[in-house]
This record gives C-alpha cells, structure tokens and sequence, in this order.
C-alpha cells in the first residue's frame, strides 16, 4: 500500500506540473498577445484628426478608431475604456494624434477629453473691440472661423474680457466666447460692491469704460474724463468724443470729417445725447475701477495734442483756445 500510494502522489504530481505549466504558458501568451495589441499600429498615422462626436457608442468610437489605423484591437481599447472611465464613455471632441500611442494611452486621453492640439498664447489688448479681436486670434491661429466668432462676439461687445489666453489650435468662436465671457464675469464679480455702490447699471459702466479706455492710458487722466463725461450725462450734454464715431466709421481719428459728425447713428455722440447702444470694445479692469472712482473736477472738456498730453478746460472758451494753441 505504501508503494502504491507513492506511485499514485508521483503522478499527480506530475499531472500538476503538467498543467501549471500549461497555465504558465497561456498565461504568457495572452500577455504577449495583450501588449502586442496593446502597442501602437505599425505605421501609426501621426497628424491624424478625429471627431468623436456627442452620442457616439463606444462600439462607433473604436470602429473609427480603428478604421484610422490609430489602435489595433477594438477589444482592448473598449476594455480600457471601461477599465478607466468604469462606464462605457468616452468624452466628445476632436483629438489630435502627433505621435504613436498604445491603446491604453488612446483609452485614456478619450477618457480625460485630452484631446491633444497645441497651445497658441494669445493676447487680447485692452480696449480692443470684436473685430480686432477677431483678428488678432486669426493671426495666432489660422484657420480660426473669424467670421463665426464675430457673429456671436459682436452682440457681447464689451463683455469679452481682454486677457492672455492659451487655446488649441483647434479653437471655436464658441469656446473663444465662452473663455473670455468667463473671465470678464469674474473680474465683475470683485468689483460687484463698487458697482453697486456708484448707483449706475453694469450695462453704463461698461459702456462708459470703453469709451475711457480710448481716451486716455493713464489713471490720472482716465479718472478726470470719466468725471467729465459723467458730469455730461448728468447736464444733458451730449458726450461729444471720437471713440464712437471711430467705431462706426472704422476711420482713424485724423481722418474724420464733418460729414462723419452728421452721420445719423446712435453711436454718433455728437449727434446723440446720452451713452452708446453698446460698448464700443473690451475695457480693461483698470478703466472700469476707473470710470467707477472718477475724479471732481471743474472740468467739461478736454482734448488730446499730437503728443499725447491731454489739456483740460471748464469752458467752452478755454476749451477753443486749448485748440488754437495745442492742435491748429
């Protein structure tokens, strides 16, 4: 009995290590198998664009996937997906491939809405309007829907915070609108107090601010005109300035004329009592908190010399004698 019990542990052993050994080797093999489909393509097609759009199921995402030759198996890849979002997920956007990736790093930027394209810095000045900023991003990123952007941007004149802004390559006007939206919303909201403290709309200030942030680029200066230009209001003065009539013409200063004085728009100052419909562009912070904190002073009118220097007078009279003497 005894030598048979072990002859009969001997092969039992030998059926274990028989078949541990099978494990081993299955094993080994679906984790070759699994890191070779894991790995990029051969051929991995660099620059490659894909669109996942809203909606999309992640059986769509791995055929488009796959179909752009950027993973090997649709299998692997939803299994990441999976592993990675614990859903079925995937997050919408255009996601740019520069460089070879394994599925798993696909899974994960699809995952976390990496979607890839270089960063442009843009900066928007202070003080500029729809228009030039529908240029200057043009300029930083060709290809960007400048039309579109002005479509959308033109009716939030004045509300689009100028700022350094790093976007993708692959910027919307929508997500342009929305950015800088953002950021003017939270400037606004630390000045809310001086805002309402003032007894004047947001809609006024902003609009006088854009005016004063054409007309003078220091604080100084910046808080006498918008002392002036408050005291118009408040005597039924028309605002009389450039800056809008500069707007609506798209003229230079030098080149305006007397029929451009005439011209019959509410943006005319000249013409029209009271502010512009809109801002005229995007105030810094500093003319806000400006034109919110104006300087008293005797002063109605002002004017500009070639130089720059800003010359005040309280009445009309000093006010002609400061252009004989600084501008004719």
């Amino acid at each position: 009995m005894k030598f048979l019990g072990t002859t009969l542990s001997k092969g039992v052993m030998k059926r274990t290590v028989q078949i541990t050994g099978s494990a081993i080797a299955v094993a080994v093999f679906t984790s070759l198998a699994i890191a070779y489909y894991t790995m990029p393509p051969t051929g991995f097609p660099s620059g490659t664009v894909v669109d996942i759009r809203q909606g999309m199921t992640m059986n769509e995402v791995a055929d488009l996937l796959s179909s752009k030759g950027l993973i090997k198996s649709r299998t692997l890849f939803k299994a990441y997906a999976t592993l990675l979002d614990g859903t079925t997920g995937v997050k919408q956007g255009e996601y740019a491939f520069y460089s070879p990736q394994s599925s798993l790093g696909v899974a994960y930027r699809l995952d976390r809405g990496l979607e890839g394209f270089p960063l442009a810095k843009v900066t928007i000045p202070e003080g500029a309007d729809a228009a030039e900023t529908a240029s200057i991003i043009s300029r930083a990123i060709p290809g960007f829907d400048a039309k579109g952007f002005m479509t959308l941007a033109k009716p939030q004149e004045g509300y689009l915070f100028p700022d350094t802004y790093f976007w993708p390559t692959n910027l919307t006007p929508q997500k342009a609108i929305s950015d800088m939206r953002s950021v003017f919303d939270g400037k606004i909201a630390a000045i809310s107090g001086d805002i309402a403290s003032s007894g004047k709309s947001e809609s006024d200030v902003i609009k006088m601010a854009s005016i004063v942030e054409k007309e003078a680029a220091s604080t100084t200066d910046r808080r006498i005109i918008a002392g002036i230009l408050w005291k118009r209001l408040d005597q039924g003065m028309p605002l009389q300035v450039d800056p809008t009539l500069i707007y609506i013409t798209g003229k230079p200063w030098s080149q305006l004329t007397v029929y451009d004085l005439a011209t019959t728009s509410p943006y005319n100052s000249y013409k029209y009592k009271g502010l512009p419909p809109t801002p005229i562009d995007s105030p810094g912070l500093d003319a806000i908190r400006d034109t919110l904190h104006p300087t008293q002073t005797p002063y109605l009118y002002y004017l500009s010399d070639k130089s720059g220097v800003i010359h005040y007078a309280s009445t009309l009279a000093g006010h002609v004698a400061n252009k004989q003497k600084y501008l004719d």
